[in-house]
């Protein structure tokens, strides 16, 4: 972290992991282009010419795959998701239809990567009932904290970086509870309609209040903006209590020892104050309302609904966007952060309310003690490696080469010192009522995107996976 001015500070540092290969090849990269390469060349010395003339083409394919990009991702991993996909979409796994209309109980409540999970109604004790989702086919728990940001906007500096250094000991202090997966942040926006600023005021107005008071009211409520939107936060905290200090056999042991991670998370201190544990109710209520938008307004009966009931009516998972009940989302992932050093409120943009509904997750897992230090060795050592084989063969290194370097070497330096590794990701999904509003709806995201310094890429072929990722839910990528 570097001061610019006595008061206002800037952050940066990440980088993207990169493994042992050749110049800026990954290591998967680097075998398919020797393959590539020495494939030929073998059969030319071991089976004779003609059968070099023969591979030469199939090598020319493979180590172009190897080091073509297209839109940030390689081609060889885009053609792969694209194959999946259809292959997915061959066998119908890509179309989830609700129990209403199907004619035989289903085997799982939720579709996708959320079908292994179920929901535990628990009693925290002096908390009241709490929601856990319990994904069977992982072990893992997950429990969400419903927050109240206090905002930065109007803080004093020394208030922002006071809190933004809570939040720094808070994800390292995850590595000191081995039972911690991952963590969640999510900040969702959901656009409201323009008359209930009128409607609330409406229900509250006293008959027996003064005329001049009463006339007041109606012209501020009638100059209002006609279009609001409400700022919902919240922390997913994921677990995995089999590898916590008592190890439980049985599910009311594993529930607890996830509650008492989730109790020593100290969130407060980070600028949002925790406005309850979700209960099941909750969680119901925000994956339902986040596949069917329709049931936003309904405020009561939620709790005589059960998980299945939190399910879509019909659901289809396309390439490059996702279809739920009579409404469309498209999912971003991010491809890559900021290269420069930047202030506290660089999300502003991406984080204001908008025309469309919006869900911003930030996914985090730190690693353990042991595991990091070894990982940042060897994050060293590869771009060593890079560094001596441009030396060899004599040419100079590029400054984004040298600027890694310099990261993963000070990344190493500061781990040694006792800071924590985090490996952190960006999901952002935006959901338009109609198909003909998703072009609308994907300019908005993504020019706030690049006002926040972002790039982002379309989940193509994962869109579903993507858009499951913003729910309570712990779903974690590389997991699902």
């Amino acid at each position: 972290m570097t001061s610019t001015t006595t008061d206002l500070h800037t952050y940066g540092g990440w980088r993207r992991s990169r493994s042992l290969g050749l110049g800026s090849l990954d290591t998967r990269q680097t075998i398919m282009l020797l393959s590539a390469m020495l494939a030929p060349l073998l059969a030319g010395l071991l089976i004779g010419v003609r059968a070099a003339m023969l591979l030469a083409p199939a090598a020319v394919v493979v180590a172009l795959l190897s080091v073509a990009r297209r839109g940030g991702a390689l081609v060889l991993d885009a053609g792969l998701a694209w194959v999946r996909w259809r292959w997915a979409d061959w066998r119908t796994h890509t179309v989830a239809l609700g129990q209403m209309v199907t004619p035989m109980p289903q085997r799982w409540d939720l579709p996708g990567v959320l079908a292994p999970t179920r929901l535990l109604d628990v009693e925290d004790p002096g908390r009241g009932r709490i929601g856990v989702v319990w994904n069977q086919r992982s072990g893992h728990m997950t429990a969400t904290l419903l927050l109240s940001p206090a905002g930065a906007l109007l803080a004093d500096p020394a208030t922002v970086n006071r809190q933004i250094s809570n939040w720094g000991h808070l994800l390292a202090s995850l590595a000191d509870d081995t039972a911690i997966q991952h963590a969640a942040v999510t900040i969702e926006l959901v656009p409201e309609p323009g008359t209930q600023l009128v409607d609330h005021v409406q229900g509250r107005l006293s008959p027996s209040a003064p005329q001049l008071a009463q006339q007041v009211i109606g012209e501020l409520t009638a100059m209002a903006p006609r279009a609001s939107a409400q700022v919902r936060a919240r922390l997913s905290l994921t677990c995995d209590p089999s590898l916590g200090a008592s190890s439980p056999r049985e599910v009311p042991q594993a529930v607890a020892e996830v509650l008492r991670s989730l109790g020593g998370l100290t969130v407060s201190a980070a600028g949002a104050e925790v406005l309850r544990r979700a209960s099941a109710t909750d969680l119901i209520r925000i994956v339902r309302t986040a596949y069917d938008v329709d049931a936003e307004p309904v405020s009561a009966g939620w709790e005589k609904l059960r998980w299945a009931d939190a399910r879509p009516e019909h659901a289809r998972d396309r390439y490059d966007h996702y279809q739920h009940d009579g409404s469309c989302s498209l999912s971003w992932v991010l491809l890559e952060a900021p290269r420069q050093r930047v202030s506290h409120d660089v999300l502003v943009s991406l984080l204001s309310p908008g025309q469309y509904r919006r869900r911003v997750t930030l996914t985090y897992r730190t690693l353990p003690r042991d595991v990091a230090g070894a990982l940042l060795e060897q994050e060293v050592n590869a771009a060593a490696v890079r560094e001596e084989y441009k030396r060899r063969t004599r040419r100079d290194p590029t400054a984004r080469d040298r600027a890694d370097a310099s990261r993963a070497a000070r990344a190493a330096i500061e781990e040694a010192h006792g800071a924590g590794l985090v490996q952190w990701s960006l999901y952002v999904t935006t959901t338009a009522p109609s198909r003909a509003e998703l072009a609308q709806a994907r300019r908005e995201v993504e020019q706030a995107a690049g006002h926040a310094r972002l790039k982002l890429r379309l989940a193509y072929g994962g869109q579903a996976a993507a858009f499951a990722v913003g729910l309570p839910c712990g779903v974690y990528p590389d997991e699902a």
